[in-house]
């Protein structure tokens, strides 16, 4: 777990308290530690897939990087067919300063951040099988 400023550390150190109580031996404080650890890797890896989903459903001008590209080009392609004292049509206008909204917002959103969903998705399941694995060695040493 990579501790910042000791912060992480010491949730780490309450949480696992809160597991074991105040007495127990060492082994048994290590393998709450590592329950700990885990557990609020996964806390964290959650907050950070709410914070990238929420942020972006919330931004009301959200435009994918793809469609902010695309219009871009279709401006200048018109912009160099006509001249400059000829305005552009309404319908190219409306398609310019169009945003995704509603399910099709949602679906751009999820397109465009699917990598970075992955990603996250990689790192929650490493730390459910790290807690899985710690809590299963946690139960072996408690029953000795």
């Amino acid at each position: 777990m990579e501790v910042i400023g000791g912060r992480l550390q010491k949730l780490a150190e309450a949480l696992a308290r809160q597991i074991i109580g105040t007495d127990a031996n060492p082994e048994i404080q290590e393998l709450a530690r590592r329950i700990a650890e885990a557990q609020i890797d996964l806390r964290r890896v959650r907050y950070a897939r709410h914070q990238l989903l929420s942020q972006a459903l919330s931004d009301p001008d959200y435009e994918s990087d793809g469609m902010i590209r695309k219009k871009a080009a279709l401006a200048i392609r018109i912009l160099r067919r006509s001249d400059l004292d000829t305005p552009m049509s309404n319908e190219v206008m409306e398609f310019l300063s169009s945003k995704p909204v509603g399910p099709n917002k949602f679906a751009t959103i999820l397109a465009d951040k699917a990598r970075q969903l992955l990603a996250l998705d990689h790192y929650e399941r490493r730390a459910l099988s790290r807690r899985k694995f710690a809590i299963r060695a946690f139960d072996a040493e408690s029953r000795r």
